[in-house]
């Protein structure tokens, strides 16, 4: 190969090269400009704890940043017994309350708002008679049957108001190893407002909250 041929070789790699790495960057610059063309980066999920119960045989996971609660504390239309819409006199254990979302205020909308799963048992006779069977004279409805941990749960929906405070919910019962097990979802909260600030939380967001107890729920199981 002449001194010639060389240089001209030499120079045809050159420009091949320099186009090359020209034309990787202005793809890897377009494709930063233009958002959602290419594959999602999957969302960092929340940190998660496991609560395990021995005397009552049953697992549930819920977000770590929760509040959990050994004794259910009572609001404006959920007395501290050991289910919503218990029997009167009946006798029940309240065993856990997580509460994932709460928030309270002097100024802004909400006044207050929580949203839990609380979990509740009774070995009462009439209380495990009447577990599977809605409430209605003190508002349940049923809902269709769920299935949580691979077992059949009736499902009744609740909810009261007054005073500007309601409570609202759903109510999952089932018998087990002789007990009513109560799995309910809810909230309360104030519906009480005044002129819009820039602090209030919309109900969209409240929803929300309420909402992602599904995730608890769902994550309960019987282990024997």
């Amino acid at each position: 190969m002449t001194r010639t041929s060389f240089l001209i070789f030499l120079a045809l790699i050159l420009a091949i090269g320099g186009g090359t790495v020209w034309y990787l960057a202005e793809t890897r610059e377009a494709s930063l400009a233009r958002p959602g063309t290419g594959a999602a980066l999957p969302a960092a999920e929340e940190s998660l704890a496991l609560y395990s119960n021995g005397p009552y045989g049953f697992t549930l996971t819920y977000p770590e940043t929760a509040t959990v609660e050994y004794e259910f504390s009572p609001s404006y239309h959920i007395p501290p017994l050991w289910r919503v819409n218990a029997l009167p006199d009946s006798v029940g254990a309240p065993i856990v309350a997580i509460i994932p979302y709460q928030t309270e205020s002097d100024h802004s909308y909400p006044r207050h708002y929580a949203a839990m799963v609380r979990i509740g048992a009774s070995a009462d006779a009439a209380e495990v008679e009447a577990c599977e069977a809605p409430a209605e004279d003190r508002g349940e409805a049923a809902l269709p049957d769920a299935e949580i941990g691979g077992k059949a749960w009736k499902a009744f929906a609740f909810q009261s108001a007054g005073m500007m405070q309601y409570a609202s919910g759903v109510s999952y019962r089932t018998v087990h190893e002789g007990r009513c097990i109560a799995l309910e979802k809810i909230r309360v909260g104030s519906s009480y407002r005044e002129e819009p600030s820039a602090e209030d939380i919309p109900d969209v967001v409240l929803d929300e909250e309420y909402e992602e107890l599904s995730a608890i729920v769902e994550s309960f199981t019987f282990v024997r």
